[in-house]
């Protein structure tokens, strides 16, 4: 597995001679592509109706889930990242710490992940996985993760999203059906106004 990673990496990493510009727009992944997910987040939620928001929404709370395991995983098994081991400069300013499993890959997999679950919010899951594997290249690229980093951050994403849904299957009815209790009923008055003008 360890020979797999280092040819995966060695094939996929800048390395010590990297092309200018492929190395700019890793960076730029490395760094902020996180921020390209949220674009079809906040399409959903604008373009979804409201009783898809709870989903969203807990759709998230998996996310931040993942990566606080993530972490706790990463400085569990202490798996050093390519620059710590020479193999290749940081392109990001990093810290030394575990690589294994990325925190960046297991938020992102997850979130989309979770959307790809529910039929109508496949497209948007779509995209954000596309946005994870771009993210996940750029951070190979620049030196601060190995493949194998990325694999394990799609497994645990995979994880949560998966029991994320089978908990919603299961549970999110009854979770609809008291948030639609406990929010305001706006439509009622709404539709009554609307009469009013009409007479």
């Amino acid at each position: 597995m360890d020979a797999l990673n280092l040819q995966w990496f060695a094939w996929m990493a800048g390395g010590f001679a990297p092309t200018a510009w492929v190395l700019e727009l890793a960076r730029w992944l490395g760094m902020d592509g996180v921020a390209l997910a949220g674009a079809p987040l906040l399409w959903l939620w604008w373009k979804r109706p409201a009783d898809d928001r709870l989903y969203l929404l807990g759709s998230m709370l998996c996310c931040a889930a993942a990566v606080l395991l993530a972490h706790r995983l990463a400085l569990w098994v202490g798996h050093p990242r390519p620059f710590v081991m020479g193999l290749s400069p940081a392109y990001i300013d990093h810290a030394a710490r575990g690589s294994l499993p990325s925190a960046h890959a297991s938020a992102l997999f997850c979130l989309g992940f979770c959307l790809l679950w529910l039929q109508r919010l496949r497209l948007g899951g779509a995209v954000i996985v596309a946005v994870a594997l771009a993210v996940s290249w750029g951070r190979v690229y620049c030196g601060v993760h190995f493949p194998l980093d990325i694999a394990a951050g799609a497994a645990l994403g995979l994880v949560v999203a998966g029991v994320y849904g089978w908990v919603w299957r299961h549970a999110g009815p009854v979770l609809q059906e008291r948030a639609d209790l406990a929010l305001p009923n706006t439509a009622a008055p709404l539709q009554s106004s609307q009469a009013a003008s009409v007479e």
